[in-house]
């Protein structure tokens, strides 16, 4: 066996054992506001209900006004009164959907961020060689990538920041490969509309994707025909649930504030130094004046990550994973960066030989650098902890069906969505109820035979007795949730 091919094998081996890892961690949990919104999206696009009417409305007789009490984590009111409909875009609950009817709603949906995340890392490699890194190189991007914190973590819960990233990827990949054939163009074009329908901010992709693309008039066609449906579909969404074929579930601009920058930007570029060491993040601003590189993929490398970093210091929330569409483009720019630079380095002792061992050496020590820093980070984030920790959301709805009557109405906040996805009782919103009508709520229920309880984790127990008046007894909790009820 020649040692390239005993290096591919290696890599296959790796893979798959990643991706086994992967799976073996994968969070079975649906809860909090990500989890839920994206389940219960899924579950309205194939029931075919976007906009629903809020029939706890009519069952208990209140008005309009109480609409917001009854919606779930990731749900706002509807184009017409008394209705809600999703808050997040359609792309991964698209994904979450599809896996649902093709192998199962148990398990196969929460299977999609592991392969996406395996898919992610073997694009990754094939954007190296397409921006011409050696074989070895390559695999040293993927290795990196793959061993961040951010994408093991992200991989494990039913989120939508893997499947953004993958698709972004793609999108690069195939628009680069539109230089050699332009068919690949079309296939860029549906990645983008994908990625786009999966985080509207993925439009920021747009511009490293014009500069991989080759430009010639028929490419630039293609891509466009292969996005078309998804903003076809994009423009229906918006319009169908939300009355404006331009707006998202997040609304308008109010989340961007100039005052957010400094502290974001601080915070970001240390996590990005926590995260990969800052030899990666330095070398991603390296390869800017790379003349090794051709100037427009050293312009793609630059715009692809650039624009992300910018954006989200602007954003009122801060979380690295936001940045993960763009984590290959400044893997991709680091190695480069040391590449280049090492190509450079003068001998150390006569005779080229030597030279490149020498090379070698400070190459392999960099990368030693840079996976230690992961390593500590993953044992200080421990991302394959995830799926023990969410455990709460299912042992907690476990908990709510095996005490609660059928005509339950639960007051609950942090575990609303999970109510919704995974039982037949209605969640009541405690941090939209006004205290003024609690009374009014109260007495409607009773008078319609449903009785009051509460499945609160501790930070929202303080609402008891506050902002929802009565007596209250705990009649059951599992780990950090309790169940309370209304005597």
């Amino acid at each position: 066996m020649t040692i390239r091919r005993g290096l591919i094998l290696l890599t296959f081996l790796a893979l798959l054992g990643y991706g086994a890892v992967l799976a073996r961690h994968v969070s079975f949990a649906v809860g909090g506001s990500d989890s839920s919104g994206y389940a219960n999206t899924a579950r309205m696009l194939v029931t075919g209900r976007l906009v629903s009417r809020i029939e706890a409305l009519d069952r208990l007789g209140l008005p309009d006004r109480f609409d917001r009490v009854f919606m779930p984590l990731a749900h706002e009111p509807g184009p017409r009164p008394g209705t809600m409909a999703p808050f997040y875009p359609p792309g991964y609950p698209l994904h979450f959907a599809a896996a649902g009817l093709l192998f199962g709603w148990d398990h196969a949906p929460y299977f999609v961020n592991p392969l996406a995340a395996l898919l992610l890392v073997l694009l990754t490699y094939l954007l190296a060689r397409e921006l011409q890194l050696s074989q070895p190189l390559a695999i040293a991007c993927a290795a990196i990538l793959a061993a961040c914190a951010v994408l093991v973590s992200q991989a494990e819960q039913a989120m939508s920041d893997v499947t953004a990233a993958l698709w972004v990827a793609a999108a690069i990949l195939f628009a680069l490969r539109s230089r050699h054939r332009d068919a690949w163009a079309a296939a860029a074009g549906a990645a983008f509309g994908m990625a786009v329908l999966v985080r509207p901010a993925n439009a920021l992709a747009g511009v490293p994707l014009l500069l991989a693309l080759a430009w010639r008039p028929r490419t630039f066609a293609l891509l466009a025909a292969g996005g078309l449906p998804f903003a076809a579909f994009q423009f229906w969404w918006s319009e169908t649930l939300y009355g404006n074929p331009l707006r998202t579930g997040y609304g308008g601009l109010g989340d961007f504030q100039l005052a957010t920058f400094p502290q974001h930007l601080g915070d970001y570029a240390r996590s990005l130094t926590y995260t990969f060491s800052p030899l990666v993040p330095f070398g991603w601003l390296g390869v800017a004046g790379s003349r090794q590189v051709p100037l427009r993929d050293r312009a793609l490398l630059i715009l692809w990550f650039a624009p992300y970093f910018l954006l989200y210091c602007f954003w009122g929330p801060w979380f690295p994973r936001f940045l993960l569409p763009a984590f290959p483009a400044l893997v991709i720019a680091a190695i480069l960066t040391a590449r280049n630079l090492l190509r450079r380095l003068p001998a150390i002792a006569r005779g080229p030989l030597r030279s490149q061992r020498a090379a070698l050496a400070v190459g392999a020590v960099l990368l030693l650098l840079v996976v230690d820093a992961e390593r500590r980070e993953l044992r200080r984030r421990h991302p394959l902890r995830i799926a023990e920790d969410e455990k709460i959301y299912p042992l907690s709805m476990e908990l709510a069906r095996s005490m609660l009557p059928e005509r339950s109405l639960v007051l609950s906040m942090q575990v609303s969505g999970s109510l919704r996805y995974s039982t037949s009782f209605q969640p009541v919103r405690w941090d939209w109820l006004d205290p003024a009508d609690f009374p009014l709520l109260r007495e409607k229920a009773r008078a319609r035979g449903y009785r009051l309880f509460a499945l609160l984790f501790s930070f929202e127990e303080e609402v008891i007795g506050g902002k929802i008046p009565g007596t209250w007894k705990v009649i059951g909790h599992v780990r950090d949730a309790r169940l309370w009820e209304l005597e």
